[in-house]
């Protein structure tokens, strides 16, 4: 019994296998019970957008073992999979075919110095938070029902982003989109594909470098791709009307153990490989795919855009804190640039205010607040301050007492993270105060501690001295003799 353990245990050192299981939040089914839910009229609107071949794609769950032994077989300075016949690496033109999505246009970018827009407060995303949980947006399409606006809109593409085409660790979307929407007629014409394709990559890449445990992106996008271009674990073609894009004629894969697929791709041959998919009559009429080919052929550079930024990967090093007070400085700064133009403009017309007879000893007995009265009847929105009148314009009244009200805000709490970083600083000189003090209280007892066995010492000595006089005292008094030898008669 003991030989075969040790047979088996050899066995297993042999040949290992490498399990690397991951978690996504990746949700085609959430998003296609999202899709059943919309009317025809804002399936019409969406297909507008752009994106309504992706509101076709049937529910297809994903295969983790297979998705993670082709992570696996991803090179990042190649970004291309590796197996023994060869790499292959995705291209546009996959995303097209896959998806449906257009990849030339407007690049997808969002800027790490993207200014923060009034959409984002809306949504509930804060100038330094700038993420917009999944959950709120739902909240928000089941409110809107089958309303048909531009609230509908943004918040159908948001929750697109998040769940199927860019989703991410945390369950947000960046609220940066926001930029991207808020001129409906241009985002049909946003390269989103492209940004598809160049988020999938950074994820590969993040999972090959670090290891990390949650995999974002679009993951359908990857195991279609695995059906398309390589013939391992393909499930069976569905008998489905639609065959544009590819996403929609491929059924649900058969669950295998992960051993399974190892052994497979450690055998794929080359006739296993679709090194290039070729296009189909119906596909070649597609205007995204007709598109690229003109790009192409054009001899176009179409290099997917980098778009993931993160607002925590700051290159200098700031801190929030740092990059909030900086956001107001601009903010108030800009603000009372403004508003200065806006005095100097209200004083030039108020000199040219002609007012009746009644009016003008008011003017002359009280300058300045006949001058604020006056400005007043032109410019109804005034905001009292404690040192001077602030006027607003018709036109920038409601941004300006958002910004203000902002920035009055974002004050209070910098005020409130500076008491707490005071308390803190407090709160370490103290400990070091008491530190100083216990050090101080230590020597103390040191040295009572050594007075103490000196004393104990002293005392000894004492003791053996004054018991030894009188032990010598008692034995003369005990003695019946006297210092001659003789006898003492005591009386």
């Amino acid at each position: 019994m003991a030989m075969k353990t040790r047979r088996s245990s050899v066995g297993l050192q042999q040949e290992p296998i490498s399990v690397r299981n991951f978690n996504t939040r990746f949700s085609l089914q959430t998003f296609v019970r999202r899709v059943e839910k919309l009317s025809d009229n804002q399936k019409t609107a969406i297909k507008g957008m752009g994106f309504g071949h992706l509101i076709q794609m049937p529910y297809q769950s994903l295969s983790r073992n297979l998705l993670a032994e082709l992570m696996d077989r991803w090179d990042c300075q190649k970004r291309a999979f590796v197996f023994v016949p060869g790499e292959i690496a995705m291209t546009l033109m996959d995303v097209v075919l896959i998806l449906g999505l257009r990849v030339t246009g407007k690049p997808v970018v969002l800027k790490e110095s993207e200014p923060y827009i009034q959409l984002e407060r809306e949504y509930g995303a804060l100038i330094w938070n700038r993420k917009i949980p999944i959950a709120s947006i739902e909240e928000r399409l089941d409110s809107l029902g089958e309303a048909v606006n531009n609230d509908f809109i943004r918040s159908f593409l948001l929750f697109t982003f998040g769940t199927i085409l860019f989703p991410n660790a945390n369950g947000k979307v960046d609220s940066r989109y926001l930029s991207l929407l808020q001129d409906l007629d241009e985002v049909c014409h946003c390269a989103w594909g492209a940004a598809v394709l160049e988020n999938i990559v950074d994820w590969l890449c993040k999972r090959r470098e670090t290891n990390v445990q949650h995999m974002g992106g679009c993951l359908i996008f990857l195991q279609i791709w695995s059906y398309e271009h390589i013939d391992i674990g393909r499930p069976t073609l569905l008998d489905f009307p639609m065959t544009f894009p590819r996403a929609c004629r491929w059924g649900s894969i058969r669950s295998r153990q992960r051993q399974w697929f190892t052994s497979k791709f450690k055998e794929l041959g080359k006739d296993q490989i679709v090194w290039k998919l070729l296009l189909t009559s119906e596909e070649s009429k597609m205007d995204t795919i007709k598109e690229l080919l003109e790009a192409q052929s054009d001899g176009e550079e179409l290099a997917a855009q980098r778009f993931n930024v993160s607002i925590d990967k700051v290159n200098n090093g700031r801190t929030r804190l740092q990059i909030m007070g900086q956001w107001i400085a601009e903010m108030e700064c800009e603000s009372e640039t403004n508003i200065a133009k806006e005095l100097h403009g209200v004083e030039e017309d108020s000199s040219k205010i002609t007012s009746p007879s009644k009016n003008e000893d008011i003017l002359e007995t009280s300058h300045n607040e006949s001058k604020v009265q006056g400005v007043r009847m032109e410019h109804p929105w005034t905001i009292s301050d404690s040192s001077s009148p602030i006027i607003i314009s018709d036109e920038d009244d409601e941004d300006y007492l958002r910004a203000r009200e902002q920035n009055m805000k974002l004050k209070r709490e910098i005020d409130v993270l500076r008491k707490e970083n005071q308390v803190l600083k407090n709160q370490l000189l103290s400990c070091s105060t008491l530190e100083t003090e216990n050090d101080k209280l230590r020597k103390e007892v040191g040295d009572l501690r050594r007075e103490y066995q000196l004393a104990n010492s002293l005392v000894s000595r004492l003791e053996r001295l004054v018991l030894g006089e009188d032990g010598n005292a008692t034995k003369e008094q005990s003695s019946p003799y006297n210092g001659n030898g003789e006898t003492c008669n005591w009386k």
